[in-house]
């Protein structure tokens, strides 16, 4: 059988060899020392000096003689050239600028400091705060003024009992697609449209999502106010949130977003479109320009109707950080 015939393109390759190159090859050390050679050389044509070329370096400038023809690193040591400032000795010692006192400091700041006291006969020291500079005046920080606070859309009875639930909770409920309520369902959402803290414990499918949702949406009808939702399962948010009527509407805030996601949301919650914003813990702690930081003021936000921890059992059973 004939030999196949060499063409350009085809190479054969041995791999039981380490390396595989046609014809001789610089490998290795000696390969790398090649390129150094050539890196320096190529400086040297640049900025001049060494190299081991065979360019005219007559021109070349010694920083440390100022003679012409070598680099620092060959000088012979000879007198500095004239226009040039001798070299400074390691002796030498740089005159720094004296570092200014605390007086110095307290009149450039315009304020007063009052210097160390000595107390009585124990020699214990006491320093005194400093104070304002009498023809300096701050002005006094006013924090915003939070929000007012939204009333319960129903009153308390004479002794502090809930009412009777109304037709107008039955007509919401309907418009949510629902006809009645479940156990436990009723009693919770007309303690919240009261204005009274509750705790809900209901199995899985029992419609806890529904005590608040149907507040809210109430909430919302009346004035343009949202309510606050905390979830720990980033998971659950998204799917509460396709999954609801369309006469509720609801936005989320999670670490997954991008940063146009949660600023479109955040927008949409300011310009009062939502009755609802679920937030993950880390969105709700990290607002204000801190952490996370997508959740504004709460004056830059509408009224809050009331808050709600949804899935609090994850905090207690696994941890206050938690995120599956």
């Amino acid at each position: 059988r004939a030999a196949p015939r060499r063409s350009g393109n085809f190479v054969r390759l041995n791999l039981k060899r380490k390396s595989h190159v046609r014809g001789c090859a610089l490998q290795g050390n000696r390969l790398r020392k090649q390129v150094w050679k050539q890196k320096w050389q190529k400086k040297a044509e640049l900025f001049g000096g060494g190299g081991g070329t065979s360019r005219d370096r007559s021109s070349d400038v010694c920083f440390r003689c100022g003679g012409t023809g070598h680099w620092a690193s060959t000088c012979r040591g000879r007198e500095p050239a004239a226009g040039l400032p001798p070299e400074n000795g390691p002796a030498d010692e740089e005159e720094e600028a004296p570092l200014p006192t605390l007086e110095e400091v307290a009149r450039r700041t315009n304020s007063v400091c009052r210097e160390l006291a000595e107390s009585g006969g124990d020699g214990s020291e006491r320093i005194s705060e400093p104070t304002t500079s009498p023809d300096v005046r701050r002005p006094a920080y006013e924090p915003p003024a939070p929000p007012a606070p939204v009333e319960p859309l129903y009153a308390l009875g004479p002794e502090g009992k809930v009412q009777d639930t109304p037709q107008e909770v039955f007509n919401a409920l309907k418009a949510l697609g629902y006809n009645s309520f479940r156990p436990g369902q009723e009693v919770a959402i007309m303690r919240i449209l009261s204005g009274l803290s509750t705790l809900v414990v209901l199995s899985t499918g029992m419609g806890k999502s529904l005590c608040y949702q149907l507040p809210a949406y109430l909430y919302h009808k009346r004035s343009k106010c949202v309510t606050l939702v905390v979830s720990p399962l980033v998971s659950l948010m998204d799917d509460q949130v396709s999954g609801l009527p369309p006469c509720l509407k609801a936005v989320c805030v999670h670490s997954n977003m991008t940063k146009g996601q949660r600023e479109a949301a955040m927008e949409k919650v300011r310009q009062g479109e939502v009755q609802v914003l679920l937030l993950s813990p880390e969105a709700l702690v990290g607002g204000s320009g801190s952490g996370f930081g997508c959740l504004p003021s709460a004056d830059r936000l509408p009224p809050v109707a009331f808050a709600c921890i949804d899935e609090a059992h994850c905090v207690s059973e696994w941890s206050h950080n938690f995120r599956p």
